[in-house]
């Protein structure tokens, strides 16, 4: 994401209702504060263990649980963000001669690829702190609890998009997630966890930066997104990160990347570009791990002499209930 958008919109709506819930919950025996309840302002000092709901999935048994992928392919026909660079590569070496391929007209025993051309915001990804403040942390500072099997909190916005006639200008307010956790019976946010945004737009990934006219058609169309205020509330009640199947967790009318410029200056992280696989996943209930690269850069790359990348693409899988015939 860059600080700049493709069109403005108007009209914002807030969805919105009333919750509570009162379960705490801790990821895979971590000492660390309690999730809050859905009503709650405070967090609860507690033991490790398992979130509550969670532990019905574990990823170490396959008899017990599927693994998901929760990222999009990334090749040059990606969506890039108005004004990014463009995936350009090109064969390096071949395997064997190929006479048409420039390069590769002698055979060299084995294939390697040259990228020409990577934002580090392009495909699925995640964003560091540094991404939109200066001074703040990069990818190769971000905590190691970034990383590890988190809890996953899927909030599906797709029907409420196809109830507007695939008009996606609205915020997903702290009083939408209260009522949400309710409804759903997920009742808290799990500490340390990550809670995603499902729009349904990841299908059309594959159009890559091509735009059809109407509504709900295309990857570039309006969606809603995560309000400053609600980010701050999820924040406070135990998610680490925010994010979407879209090119981040902001909705486009937001020129302002509320929910962006909230997380990462909390020193949270975004979760952007997720792929389909969000459809597969449960509201809650289920886990998420980032396994990508941990990039770094020379001195001389970062304003300051800073050693790190504001974002890389980053491999996500999930974790969910196995179905039994």
């Amino acid at each position: 994401m860059q600080q700049n958008r493709w069109q403005t919109k108007v009209g914002m709506i807030a969805v919105s209702s009333v919750a509570v819930g009162v379960v705490a919950g801790l990821v895979l025996g971590m000492n660390s504060a309690a999730g809050a309840s859905a009503g709650g302002q405070t967090r609860a000092a507690a033991a490790g263990g398992i979130p509550s709901g969670y532990a019905q999935v574990d990823p170490r048994n396959p008899a017990r649980s599927r693994q998901v992928f929760l990222g999009q392919p990334l090749s040059d026909n990606a969506p890039i963000f108005p004004g990014d660079p463009k995936v350009r590569w090109q064969l390096w070496n071949c395997v064997n001669a190929h006479p048409r391929i420039p390069r590769c007209h002698k055979g060299s025993g084995y294939t390697l690829e040259q990228i020409q051309s990577l934002g580090t915001h392009t495909g699925t990804h995640i964003s560091a702190p540094c991404h939109f403040h200066e001074n703040k942390p990069c990818l190769d500072r971000l905590p190691e609890k970034f990383f590890g099997l988190r809890p996953l909190i899927v909030i599906n916005v797709k029907p409420l998009i196809q109830a507007r006639h695939g008009n996606g200008d609205f915020f997903i307010t702290a009083r939408y997630i209260q009522n949400w956790l309710q409804r759903t019976g997920c009742r808290t946010i799990p500490q340390n966890s990550y809670v995603v945004l499902y729009t349904g737009l990841s299908s059309f990934y594959h159009l890559g930066n091509r735009r059809v006219p109407g509504r709900y058609n295309d990857y570039y169309d309006d969606v809603p997104g995560f309000s400053a205020t609600s980010t701050k509330w999820l924040w406070e009640h135990g998610a680490i990160g925010v994010g979407a199947d879209t090119f981040g967790p902001d909705a486009t009318m937001d020129q302002r990347f509320g929910s962006t410029t909230e997380i990462t200056a909390l020193g949270g992280i975004t979760l952007e570009n997720m792929g389909p696989g969000l459809a597969s996943m449960r509201p809650c209930g289920d886990w998420i791990e980032l396994n990508g690269p941990r990039l770094t850069s020379t001195p001389h790359d970062q304003l300051g002499g800073r050693l790190d990348f504001s974002g890389a693409w980053m491999g996500m899988d999930g974790w969910t209930t196995r179905k039994t015939s």
